[in-house]
């Protein structure tokens, strides 16, 4: 579990049991009567739950992580839709593929370093941020720079990238990608899993057709018996009257 870094600041949630019915009830609970806010927080609860306004706010440290994660305690539904958050903006994108490894730190400082180095390069290119001084940051209006929108800017600078690049170029660069490629070998190796499964149950199937007709059953029989099963008594009644009606308007009775 993620250590508090500020347990005065932030209070530990009374966690209530949390069902899909009592999401509402739990958001309320965690975010009035636990005093617990933060703009990120709120943009996992106008997301998920549909609760406020969605500004596209997101953690940019250990201290906004940990808000998120009170909120996440107090209402488990929402933390098993944490990848959900990917549809905000590039910010949450890149965030919600790596939350269950940043989580696993129990160093505040590393839990900031590990968001910086994700959010850092996108920030770089949201035309809506204005760098300032001493690394603060303006923002010009909500965060809805898409994950599109920053593919599309990364592919634009790259093109006009010097022949020359510094090892903290290459930092930037080498980051962006593997957060976004770690993401997308995710999805095509859960592809190729149940892809791979769904070969395995159809020769599986094939092989007890082929006992079965080997047996002397007739293997057209036995799957209409297994459509038939799939279905209720009504249904199959009313469809064996219709049958019998027809059949008989033909002259085939």
């Amino acid at each position: 579990m993620v250590k508090r870094p500020n347990p005065a600041a932030i209070a530990e949630p009374d966690v209530k049991p949390a069902s899909s019915a009592e999401a509402e009830d739990n958001v309320t609970y965690v975010f009035l009567r636990n005093g617990v806010q933060g703009a990120s927080a709120k943009s996992i609860a106008a997301h998920l739950g549909g609760f406020g306004a969605q500004h596209g706010d997101y953690p940019g440290d250990a201290d906004d992580f940990r808000r998120c994660e009170v909120l996440l305690e107090g209402v488990p539904e929402f933390r098993a839709r944490v990848a959900e958050m990917s549809g905000v903006n590039a910010y949450w994108a890149a965030l919600a593929s790596a939350w269950d490894q940043i989580r696993a730190s129990s160093d505040p400082a590393a839990i900031t370093a590990a968001i910086r180095k994700i959010i850092d390069p996108i920030e770089a290119l949201d035309p809506s941020c204005i760098k300032l001084g001493g690394g603060a940051l303006m923002r010009l209006g909500d965060a809805t720079f898409s994950h599109q929108d920053y593919m599309a800017a990364r592919f634009a600078k790259e093109k006009r990238v010097p022949m020359k690049e510094t090892p903290a170029d290459r930092d930037v660069r080498d980051n962006a990608y593997s957060v976004t490629a770690e993401e997308l070998r995710q999805f095509i190796e859960r592809w190729e899993h149940l892809d791979a499964e769904k070969k395995d149950i159809a020769n599986q199937q094939k092989e007890v057709m082929a006992e079965a007709k080997g047996r002397g059953y007739s293997p057209k029989v036995i799957r209409k018996v297994i459509a038939l099963r799939k279905r209720t008594a009504g249904d199959i009644a009313e469809e064996e009257a219709l049958l019998e009606m027809y059949k008989a308007a033909l002259g085939m009775a």
